[in-house]
């Protein structure tokens, strides 16, 4: 009777893990309506840009590696000087197969900057291991600031 149990228990848990695949595949490639000023709009309420620099195509290519114009829309705010690291960096996708490009870029961009602070910057240091990463459908959106959690809110709130 026991075996039973734990046959019928491992086939529920099974079942469970393959239906949160699903949503979570269904909802990577889901499609937001928000248009991009709208995005700008809701992520930015909440960020700092007094240190700040608004990145133009030129930066998006440097610290990234992409070419912004290949999406729908791209925000940049970069740090102002070397000793910061404050950052926000939005994404409006034209197709979801891009997720993983942009994804590849941003974790590549945090690493670098990862490896700047390490050893000495360790507030900086500190604020890029709490940094944001989100992508959801066709956005996608890394902050790296004081209240990172506040506008990743922010941007689930405005999808």
């Amino acid at each position: 009777m026991q075996k039973r149990t734990l046959y019928a228990a491992g086939k529920f848990a099974a079942l469970a893990l393959i239906v949160l695949i699903i949503v979570r595949m269904a909802a990577s490639d889901r499609v937001s309506r928000t248009g991009f000023s709208a995005m700008t709009d809701a992520v930015t309420a909440d960020f700092q840009t007094d240190h700040v620099l608004e990145g133009q195509a030129q930066m998006v290519r440097r610290l990234y590696g992409l070419d912004p114009s290949a999406y729908d829309g791209v925000l940049l705010y970069y740090p102002g000087t070397n000793m910061d690291c404050e950052e926000l960096f939005l994404v409006k996708l034209k197709s979801t197969d891009q997720q993983d490009e942009v994804r590849a870029a941003i974790e590549s961009r945090k690493s670098t900057q990862l490896d700047n602070f390490n050893g000495y910057g360790t507030y900086q240091y500190g604020m890029l291991q709490q940094s944001v990463t989100e992508i959801d459908g066709n956005y996608c959106l890394f902050v790296c600031a004081d209240n990172a959690d506040t506008i990743k809110q922010d941007f689930l709130k405005a999808l």
